[in-house]
């Protein structure tokens, strides 16, 4: 496969579909939508036929290295998924010249992220996509400046943090390639493997939206345009877990700091940073379960789902590698979904707010279907390959015997019950406003890739054996450990997992239900006010929503709980009111104030050299 070819198609392709969109922006969104399919093909069907590597010569030492690999294949296969398929959905919607530009430069740069093979290539289109995104937020609401800053600066500290870490390879180890990195860095003292590790560690915490760094994700997708948000959730966030693979298990982080204390087996480095993504879990899931817009809750559950990848992939493992990098596929799949169901709904009702809806099932019942399956893949329930994922971690976990990262992983489980079923309750069941009489199902172009990934996710949960034989080619290639898999079984630490067995036990309890229902009596359907509750009766729709702070006594138990976000909030204030102090000294308006400071200064000086 030629890599060039991809990448530099896609950077030319970015301000041809700019010019083109000036005058007819259908046309251009069609050939954008084209041209994405055309490269998620190319990529998925001759991308894994067998490694290969390309440089881009820009100077005797700076190339740019791109490499074909099955780890590459992999995660250009999921980023082209998800950006292919959220290129079709969002062709009825609002179109602009500048969106066709942005998102093309998106896709350049997250292509040319994961064909690298060096972490300076990496970084650089990287910052291509993460520039794209940053002007891609601000382009639909006009109060969103604020959550677009909140982005870049949380983007600014990792990618400072990556640039440390090249100069720092480049000083210590003469490279920054990912094979002569992995080579080098086991013969270097422990402070340049520690200084590498945690600076790169930083820069996969900021771009997943990982604990600390995840203040960013929530006012991004509620700011950033419908259609952006699938990619943003399902695609970009997996770049970071792109380079988490290289540095824990190309690496591996394992044998660099093998000669550190141990816990349980794994080193202390790597159990640390697992423990990162475990408060990750808990955090993402209790914020996601007190939040009453829908965008803003998948945001905080990819919170969560990120702390399941970081810490199935810093524990390491046959099985947690394994069920970390199916994660990766399942929530990439199940984020922009869910996104797509809810941008859906925002189309016909202009609202992303639960308690605004209610009753839609009825009017829109395939965004409906779509939703729930989405939301049982990310609960982890079979037969959707959620529970693969989750099952395989929570099997490493179990033969390691970590049980505080067991239970974040469990509790994050048991949460996202509560999280997922509010835009469920909210949304699509109770009542039909009266407003929304008149709402349509969403037009066919937009269900369309929502039923693909639909079918997708139930495709790796009832076979999960095709997904995991990918995976065990890229742990092979990387010289890891493989899952013991057959046509529909997995075999793992605690006994087997039959997926077709399962779904056939699910499929009989459903049709059994399914007949009880339709031989029970049926109820009678009644208007929205003609119901009254206490003696009072109800005189309007508001009143008679249950969604708005659905768990509010849950909710009690956490809302003194520290946050992030008022702690970076209180923080910037604190700053602010440092920068007025300065300027009202160094930037008076009254010039003899700027005289008097630098009489003072000058003859501090003098005084001092004398």
């Amino acid at each position: 496969m030629n890599i060039l070819f991809v990448i530099a198609a896609s950077l030319f392709a970015a301000p041809l579909f700019f010019l083109v969109s000036k005058f007819k922006k259908n046309a251009a969104y069609v050939a954008y939508a084209a041209f994405q399919i055309f490269i998620f093909v190319y990529v998925f069907f001759w991308g894994g036929n067998g490694a290969s590597y390309e440089v881009v010569g820009i100077t005797g030492r700076l190339n740019f290295n791109f490499s074909m690999t099955p780890v590459n294949w992999f995660f250009a296969s999921i980023v082209m998924l998800i950006i292919s398929m959220t290129a079709v959905f969002m062709l009825p919607l609002k179109k602009s010249p500048v969106k066709v530009f942005l998102l093309s430069l998106v896709t350049s740069g997250a292509i040319g992220a994961v064909f690298s093979a060096d972490f300076l290539t990496l970084m650089i289109f990287w910052e291509i996509s993460t520039w794209a995104s940053l002007i891609l937020i601000i382009q639909d609401k006009e109060k969103s400046t604020g959550e677009a800053i909140k982005y870049a600066a949380i983007a600014a500290v990792g990618s400072y943090s990556m640039l440390f870490a090249i100069f720092y390879m480049e000083s210590r180890l003469g490279t920054v390639e990912f094979s002569s990195v992995a080579l080098k860095i086991e013969s270097q003292p422990i402070g340049v493997q520690l200084t590498i590790f945690i600076a790169l560690a930083v820069m996969v915490l900021a771009k997943m939206g990982t604990f600390p760094l995840h203040t960013w994700l929530r006012g991004s997708h509620s700011s950033a345009p419908d259609e952006f948000s699938p990619i943003l959730s399902g695609g970009l966030t997996k770049l970071g877990g792109f380079l988490l693979f290289t540095m824990t298990i190309v690496f591996p982080s394992f044998k660099v700091f093998g000669k550190l204390p141990l816990f349980n087996g794994i080193p202390i480095v790597n159990y640390g940073f697992a423990l990162l993504g475990g408060i990750s879990i808990v955090v993402g899931t209790v914020m996601a379960i007190r939040m009453e817009d829908a965008k803003e809750l998948i945001a905080f559950s990819t919170v969560s789902n990120s702390g399941y990848i970081v810490l199935a992939l810093a524990i390491g493992g046959t099985y947690a590698t394994a069920g970390g990098m199916m994660h990766i596929l399942n929530h990439a799949m199940a984020s922009a979904a869910m996104f797509m169901a809810i941008a859906a709904v925002a189309y016909r009702t202009k609202t992303t707010k639960m308690h605004e809806m209610g009753g839609l099932i009825m009017k829109m019942p395939v965004t409906f279907a779509v939703y729930l399956v989405a939301i049982i893949s990310v609960a982890g329930i079979p037969p959707t390959s959620g529970f693969v994922s989750k099952w395989l971690i929570y099997q490493q976990l179990v033969q390691d015997g970590l049980p505080f990262l067991a239970f974040a992983a469990f509790f994050g489980s048991i949460g996202s019950f509560m999280y997922v079923f509010k835009p469920l309750a909210g949304i699509f069941l109770g009542q039909l406003k009266p407003e929304h009489e008149k709402v349509r199902e969403a037009p066919l172009i937009m269900l369309a890739p929502m039923a693909f990934l639909t079918f997708l996710t139930v495709f790796w949960g009832v076979f999960p054996s095709n997904a995991i034989r990918s995976i065990n080619r890229i742990t092979e290639s990387v010289g890891g450990g493989t899952v013991d898999v057959t046509f529909s079984r997995i075999v793992a630490l605690t006994g087997e997992w039959d997926s077709v067995l399962v779904t056939t036990a699910f499929a009989i309890g459903f049709v059994i239900s399914l007949l009880i229902f339709m031989r029970a009596k049926k109820a009678r359907q009644v208007d929205l006010l003609d119901n009254y509750t206490g003696g009072d009766f109800l005189y309007t729709a508001e009143l008679y929503h249950f969604s708005y702070r659905m768990y509010r006594p849950f909710d009690r138990l956490f809302e003194k709980w520290p946050s992030m976000e008022n702690w970076l909030s209180s923080t910037s204030e604190k700053i602010k009111e440092l920068g007025a102090l300065f300027k009202a000294v160094f930037f008076n308006r009254n010039p003899q104030v700027y005289i008097a400071l630098t009489v003072i200064v000058l003859l501090g000086a003098f005084w001092w050299l004398r």
